[in-house]
């Protein structure tokens, strides 16, 4: 490993010159979409910290502290996942029990928190005083990509280290350069942030199901074939989708709606189901433009509602209902 996270950004760089100048802050936020671009750059961040390397770039990756945090084993580094859909306050006072005791092999220890912004309001307040008076040197790395539902109290202690997209157009052209085929590849890239996360839901084997159901669905609904609340039993609840299924499906099924729209508007140069052009504009045909813009709403507010826990049964449902007409 050469210490070095997979591509330069504006983050990183930003990363570098923190750990160059040496002058750590006791808390930082990483913000923005990109998800696994931002834990891979909270660990590198940690490995800079930790580094043992003397005259070389930190982290240089090749020192045992480097190596340890990069597989998982270094004592003074915590990394803090949610617990099912939210990270609890059981979760933070472990990590206070543990880090109320001095740093074992170094003068410092460092906890990343992944979705901070699924934190219960116990756990946040039991964190921000936590912030406020730590034991010892410590630095917090809070990752969110919804920044807004985090404490504003919170929010204001710590740094901010911005993660921004990459453009869907490049995704998509380095998703097609290693083979994948091009409504694939353009799908991927306009659901997902980054690229290796493109990657990965290409090639979850899911994801052709989801695409598929999300074009039966709308034929049900809006052709008014089969019963669409039947097919939203039989095809995710039964099976029991993950959340991160669900989530999934809704951003096809989001992108879909978007599609209807442009087509209406008569804008088909960037439809991202093009593969599907007779279907959209059949589809579209049936609605005007301000029925469709509602239509993409309801979908996205039914996103809203699965990310804050509700009953995912009757969010799918209601989101049926009001797809077919009960606005």
């Amino acid at each position: 490993m050469s210490g070095q996270p997979p591509m330069e950004s504006f983050s990183i760089q930003l990363l570098k010159q923190i750990l160059t100048s040496g002058r750590l802050a006791h808390a930082y936020l990483f913000t923005g979409p990109d998800e696994m671009g931002m834990k891979a750059a909270a660990l590198y961040f940690a490995k800079g910290i930790f580094c043992m390397a003397q005259n070389l770039e930190r982290p240089c990756g090749q020192c045992s502290n480097c190596r340890r945090i990069e597989n998982g084993n270094y004592p003074d580094l915590v990394v803090l996942e949610p617990d099912g859909p939210s990270i609890k306050i059981q979760q933070v006072r472990e990590i206070q029990k543990s880090f109320a005791l001095k740093a074992m092999e170094g003068n410092r220890k460092v906890y990343i928190i992944t979705r901070a912004d699924l934190m219960t309001v116990e756990a946040a307040n039991a964190l921000l005083k936590f912030l406020e008076e730590p034991s010892t040197p410590i630095t917090a790395i809070l990752l969110s990509n919804r920044k807004e539902s985090m404490l504003p109290t919170i929010v204001s202690r710590c740094q901010f280290v911005p993660f921004f997209r990459m453009p869907v157009e490049t995704i998509q052209q380095i998703l097609q350069a290693e083979g994948i085929s091009v409504g694939k590849a353009k799908l991927a890239a306009s659901i997902r942030q980054t690229v290796d996360s493109a990657k990965q839901l290409t090639a979850y084997d899911r994801f052709a199901e989801i695409a598929n159901l999300v074009i039966q669905l709308t034929e049900e609904i809006h052709l008014k074939r089969g019963n669409p609340l039947f097919l939203i039993q039989d095809k995710i609840i039964k099976p029991d989708w993950s959340p991160e299924d669900v989530e999934t499906f809704l951003d096809c099924l989001a992108w879909w709606y978007r599609d209807l729209l442009l087509a209406k508007l008569d804008i088909t140069d960037g439809l991202v189901y093009e593969n599907q052009h007779t279907r959209i504009q059949s589809q579209a045909a049936l609605y005007d433009s301000e029925h469709l813009a509602q239509m993409v709403e309801v979908v996205l507010l039914a996103k809203k509602r699965l990310q804050s826990q509700a009953n995912r049964q009757l969010m799918l449902e209601r989101m049926v209902l009001q797809l077919q007409g009960e606005f």
